[in-house]
């Protein structure tokens, strides 16, 4: 019986040093003979109180455990204790970095599970083809060849896949109706978003946050009331109504006003027509429209997070702790109460930026600004499919890394904040 025993604990012993190769090799030249003995400990005892039937339970306790243990001693050596020490926010030891690749970790299938569903909706929802099949000059046996070169006439399933691994590796097809380039599309599109988008948005965070930040310490004071009951018309001005008071203003009035041959600001475009190369100055008046219309309600709900905001961490005791050290009130407002009060503009400025990559639709749509609003609206109006699904996923894609942008920079601002 022993001698049975001797050779079940060295077939199993020789069984786990074998599986000890899922840890880095520094850390089995430090740890393995320990675990292996401790391993041999804790089989012979299950083995006295159980016998073989224990074993069965034992392996399947010890392979979690190496699972999960070899997984991040990986990780560990990959990183560095070092890394993963200057990484890590707010003096504790839980690493950003590691937050970070979990975070990524989870997006994946999020990442999957929308591309299929936007897979799905763009086929149910949209005839590829309607476009061509409207114009007379396109003949029956063309549609038929260009629906077998996009492989429309394969299933859903096949489609979906040979979507996918060319999505996956940079090959987002061809438009149906320009025959040119997605990826070059959607790169110029996006590019003049993010230039119409950021302009905007940062210009009214700036005067948003100024904005709370004045009528939160002047509390009930004429420019405060005046900030409150301004912040609210700009939230119920809707954004189409603006654009067309804004294009009919300066493209019809004010000009007939001042006797102009041209409005005094562009109502459409980003470029003068007839106009070559790039121009600065005609760009920055292009912009200026459209900017004001994004910039009315973005100003209107930044100042009231902020005051909001900081009229909660006004009267905190750290705030009175730090009045008490001798410190000046500017150094009070900017360096205690000011970073913590920006926690909820972080949120909110983080979908915002994030939302910018799906295009500003309406304003772009109004005033033909070509962005990704006004592109998805004109591969929605073709049927444009190749257009319309890469659109969604970069869409997806900006506002999942935005919002993990978000939860990194909470801490930034707020030392107490963890991520384990």
């Amino acid at each position: 019986m022993d001698l049975r025993r001797n050779r079940l604990l060295k077939a199993n012993e020789h069984v786990y040093r074998w599986l000890l190769v899922m840890y880095p090799r520094r850390f089995r030249r430090s740890y393995g003979s320990q675990m292996a003995q401790v391993f041999r400990d804790r089989l012979q005892d299950e083995l006295r109180a159980g016998g073989p039937r224990r074993v069965v339970a034992f392996w399947a306790r010890i392979g979690r455990d190496l699972a999960g243990s070899a997984a991040r001693e990986r990780v560990a050596s990959v990183t560095g204790h070092q890394w993963r020490r200057d990484l890590a926010i707010g003096g504790g030891r839980d690493s950003v970095l590691r937050y970070v690749i979990r975070r990524l970790l989870l997006s994946l299938p999020v990442l999957l599970v929308a591309s299929v569903l936007v897979f799905l909706v763009v086929h149910l929802t949209q005839n590829s083809l309607a476009a061509l099949s409207g114009n007379p000059r396109v003949k029956p046996a063309d549609i038929q060849r260009i629906r077998h070169q996009l492989g429309l006439d394969k299933s859903g399933y096949h489609q979906y896949l040979a979507w996918l691994s060319h999505f996956l590796r940079g090959d987002w097809g061809t438009s149906i109706i320009s025959q040119k380039p997605v990826t070059k599309d959607v790169a110029g599109a996006l590019a003049n978003t993010a230039v119409l988008g950021f302009f905007a948005t940062g210009l009214a965070v700036v005067i948003g946050v100024g904005v709370g930040l004045y009528s939160a310490i002047h509390q009930y004071s004429k420019f405060d009331n005046l900030a409150t009951g301004s912040a609210f018309v700009g939230l119920s001005i809707p954004t189409f109504w603006f654009a067309v008071m804004l294009q009919l203003f300066f493209g019809i009035y004010l000009t007939r006003w001042l006797h102009l041959g041209a409005p005094l600001l562009p109502v459409a475009g980003i470029t003068t027509p007839g106009s070559f190369g790039f121009h600065l100055m005609d760009r920055l008046r292009h912009l200026i429209l459209p900017a004001m219309v994004l910039a009315v309600q973005i100003i209107a709900v930044y100042s009231r997070y902020m005051r909001a905001s900081m009229l909660d961490v006004m009267h905190s005791d750290y705030l009175r702790t730090a009045r008490a050290k001798g410190l000046r009130e500017g150094q009070v407002i900017i360096r205690h109460a000011m970073r913590n009060a920006l926690i909820p503009i972080t949120t909110q400025l983080a979908i915002d930026v994030g939302l910018i990559a799906s295009g500003l639709i309406i304003t772009e749509t109004v005033f033909q600004y070509p962005g990704m609003g006004f592109f998805f609206i004109t591969a929605m109006q073709n049927g444009d499919y190749p257009q319309i699904l890469p659109w969604l996923m970069v869409t997806v894609a900006f506002v999942i890394a935005f919002n993990l942008l978000a939860d990194v920079m909470y801490a930034v601002l707020d030392p107490r904040i963890r991520y384990a």
